[in-house]
């Protein structure tokens, strides 16, 4: 009897499984399989194919010179350069064609600030004079800085000798002896700055121990395989080799920027990189591998809640948008020197957009929002002091 229920229940056992193997091969049918592949193919082949159109317009129009990456879920569906690294020997763009980020060097610069605060090595609801004795406003505190809302001066509009070269170093003496007062008290209004960036550096090397170039490096670049990036800095510009950066005037042609005076301030701009380069860097974002996803959730907080007429403003290093499903995207763009830059991070959706420009006289705002198929997704401010950071 033993012997019969055993074999009873091996056959049972037996049969179930050859119904679970039916039923798997049946979901698993091979032709289904190639099916799903051949779809997806065919969705990214369109999709390359409507950006390469978009760009190709843009291109032939005159509208910019650089590098753009589009991504969707983490898999670029577009990567391509075009035209020049040089205009006068007609070097041409590669994948490791390394860029001036300008004013996208803040998201990076935030990031930064995020790591040191989630290691408890510092605290953003913090004074900044607890970390910088030195810094001459008592009620302005590191978040204050990150979401624009300190009140501080620009740097840029502040006197100083154009023949000499600005550091970081250079901004509390400057704001004391030009007397410069708040523009406004802190946390009371929004008001782009890059004074507000400029410092998040310095205390970051205050905090770290390192000088900013080197603690990016460690704390960001190296871990993160970004081979072509580095923050610039004045002594060294003689071992750099990035583009060449250009404006266009009507009577002149092109002109190709030269080193500026405020060149070697950092933090709010200076970070030097490449499209796949500042891809890998968005992915960690994506990923939670720089900071948790409770702190970019912060960072993609705005100061002030969006209502039906405020639906842009500044989170933690990123600008803040809603798109027209009214969802939130974070943002950054740059302008400076002969660069313009644009870094799209649609967290909802995992899609990313790197428009990379060698050309700081292009508007392409339209070609973006062809390109994520949304209106006026990016924000196009002009520029401080007729060419400078954004």
């Amino acid at each position: 009897m033993r012997k019969t229920q055993k074999i009873l229940i091996l056959l049972a056992v037996a049969g179930i499984f050859t119904l679970y193997a039916g039923i798997h091969r049946e979901q698993s049918k091979p032709e289904d399989v190639c099916f799903e592949v051949n779809r997806q193919n065919a969705a990214d082949s369109a999709t390359h194919a409507r950006i390469h159109e978009i760009l190709t317009d843009a291109f032939s129009r005159g509208r910019f010179n650089g590098h753009v990456i589009y991504a969707e879920n983490g898999k670029i569906l577009y990567n391509a350069p075009f035209g020049y690294a040089n205009l006068r020997t007609k070097e041409p763009l590669t994948d490791t064609s390394i860029f001036q980020l300008a004013s996208t060097s803040k998201p990076m610069t935030a990031v930064a600030i995020l790591i040191l605060h989630q290691a408890k090595k510092l605290d953003i609801n913090k004074p900044v004079v607890s970390y910088l004795p030195d810094f001459p406003f008592q009620n302005i505190t590191i978040k204050h800085l990150l979401q624009h809302r300190s009140g501080l001066p620009n740097y840029m509009h502040l006197s100083w000798d154009w023949r000499i070269p600005m550091t970081n170093a250079d901004l509390t003496p400057l704001l004391k002896e030009t007397r410069a007062r708040l523009q406004f008290n802190p946390d009371s209004r929004f008001r782009y700055n890059n004074t507000n960036y400029a410092y998040l550096a310095t205390i970051v090397e205050k905090v770290s121990g390192k000088p900013f170039q080197d603690y990016m490096q460690e704390a960001i670049f190296r871990p993160l395989g970004m081979r072509h990036t580095y923050v610039y800095v004045h002594a060294e510009r003689h071992t750099y080799n990035p583009v060449r950066g250009y404006d266009f005037n009507r009577n002149r042609g092109f002109v190709e920027r030269q080193a500026d005076y405020l060149d070697g301030v950092m933090g709010d701009k200076g970070i030097f990189s490449t499209a796949t380069d500042l891809f890998l860097f968005d992915q960690a974002l994506h990923n939670n591998k720089l900071v948790s996803r409770e702190l970019l959730d912060l960072a993609f907080t705005p100061a002030k809640p969006f209502d039906e007429r405020h639906n842009r403003d500044y989170g933690l290093g990123f600008r803040l948008k809603l798109n027209d499903n009214n969802e939130t995207v974070a943002f950054h763009h740059g302008w400076w020197r002969g660069f313009r830059t644009y870094y799209v991070h649609d967290f909802k959706n995992h899609r990313t957009l790197i428009w990379l420009n060698n050309r700081s006289d292009v508007r392409i705002a339209e070609f973006m929002a062809a390109i994520l198929e949304q209106n006026d997704i990016c924000d196009e401010d002009q520029p401080a002091l007729g060419g400078g950071g954004s």
